[in-house]
């Protein structure tokens, strides 16, 4: 409820601790996808359902913020001018909580129909998922940044490009070993959806990190 008495920095404000507390919710997704990784290289089963079950927990959570926050720009209405811009920033992050779903009912397929998948294919999947982190633990920074503005945003947001070419890298040598791997083809097509997802979120990253360039400017 947007409040007679609060100014458009004030709404600004508001708005990007709601977009925080969304990101949160997605940084805590891709978390239990890398232990749902580690369990699944580590033969715990009951891990990988109690990984896939918080996620499916987080996106929830993450959709109805998703929500919130499309109903306090809508009560902003034109007074903050960068209303777009916010719409457009937890549509990326919701994205991403999209692709964590996607990876984690592929590793629990995995597990359900008992395909097994080389140790060191599964290591170069949790290096490519660290990368990963790495790459949307720098976007939540230049959300955080943000709140305070100046030239500390761009510097930031800069930093995820830089983390995307990195996840880059990781793909691209996955894919090909996995391609290159004598592992069943059903298993061999869901590694490669799982390693593409990844690859996915930076890439999501790198969008949504020129958006907060945008916001720096404009708000």
């Amino acid at each position: 409820m947007v409040f007679p008495s609060e100014s458009a920095e004030q709404l600004r404000r508001r708005i990007l601790e709601s977009c925080q507390d969304h990101f949160r919710k997605v940084l805590d997704s891709l978390r239990e996808v890398r232990l749902m990784i580690s369990a699944y290289q580590t033969n715990d089963e009951n891990g990988v359902y109690n990984h896939h079950n918080n996620i499916l927990k987080f996106n929830e959570e993450s959709s109805k913020k998703k929500k919130d926050i499309m109903m306090e720009v809508a009560e902003v209405g034109a007074v903050l001018l960068s209303r777009d811009d916010f719409i457009r920033l937890s549509s990326h992050v919701e994205t991403i909580s999209d692709y964590c779903i996607g990876i984690s009912y592929r590793i629990v397929e995995l597990v359900k129909r008992r395909w097994k998948v080389k140790k060191e294919i599964m290591k170069s999947i949790e290096d490519l998922c660290e990368a990963t982190l790495d790459c949307v633990t720098r976007l939540r920074e230049a959300i955080i940044t943000l709140i305070y503005g100046g030239p500390k945003v761009f510097e930031v947001a800069e930093q995820v490009g830089v983390a995307e070419k990195t996840v880059d890298n990781i793909y691209r040598k996955v894919d090909f070993t996995v391609l290159a791997s004598r592992m069943k083809l059903p298993a061999k097509f869901i590694i490669r959806e799982i390693a593409e997802f990844l690859e996915g979120i930076a890439d999501v990253c790198e969008d949504a990190s020129d958006i907060v360039r945008i916001l720096a400017i404009t708000t």
